[in-house]
């Protein structure tokens, strides 16, 4: 009996192991790989006291940022967003512009913000996106060489604010999605 059931089970594994199914192997996937990783950092600080605004109606600085634009970076941008913080602490009602330009000094695009005066203390919060279905075209971020900020005083110059050393305190991160390998 042990060699009738020897002499069905051998035939019966061999039938079942050339029958059995399997996917023939690709390799070439790892040609399909995307790695993605995020970039986060700080791009602008500009501080401006009362007095200085009160001394001129209006405040422009270039700023030279090839950062957007170096091979590393503008080659692999994927998407991403710049967030803005404004913190005015004078008496002014104040328009910032921020200009984005590239190498020939050309605008590629412009961001406009309002402050109203202190007190209290205004804060204002923006992001702005660049890349993505509901944002901007992430060529602007790809082609800007420099950045034009221009704070434009709507208050006069002879108010003051009771607040102890008050200024206007601007400043940016971005945050970015990059192509590390493709």
């Amino acid at each position: 009996m042990k060699k009738i059931i020897n002499y069905l089970f051998i035939p019966l594994l061999l039938l079942v192991v050339v029958s059995a199914c399997s996917d023939e192997q690709d390799f070439d996937q790892a040609r399909d790989l995307d790695v993605i990783t995020d970039a986060t950092g700080p791009v602008l600080y500009l501080e401006s006291t009362e007095d200085l605004i009160n001394a001129s109606p209006v405040i422009s600085q270039n700023i030279n940022f090839d950062g957007f634009n170096s091979e590393l970076f503008s080659d692999r941008v994927i998407s991403g967003s710049l967030t803005f913080q404004i913190e005015n602490s004078t008496s002014k009602q104040l328009d910032i512009r921020v200009i984005f330009l590239n190498e020939a000094g050309s605008p590629l695009d412009v961001l406009n913000f309002s402050t109203a005066e202190a007190p209290p203390i205004d804060i204002i919060d923006d992001e702005i996106f660049y890349g993505t279905a509901a944002g901007k075209s992430i060529d602007i971020i790809k082609s800007t060489s420099s950045l034009q900020v221009i704070f434009t005083n709507n208050s006069g110059s002879t108010s003051v604010s009771s607040l102890p050393d008050p200024k206007l305190i601007f400043r940016s991160s971005a945050s970015f999605k990059l192509r590390v390998i493709e």
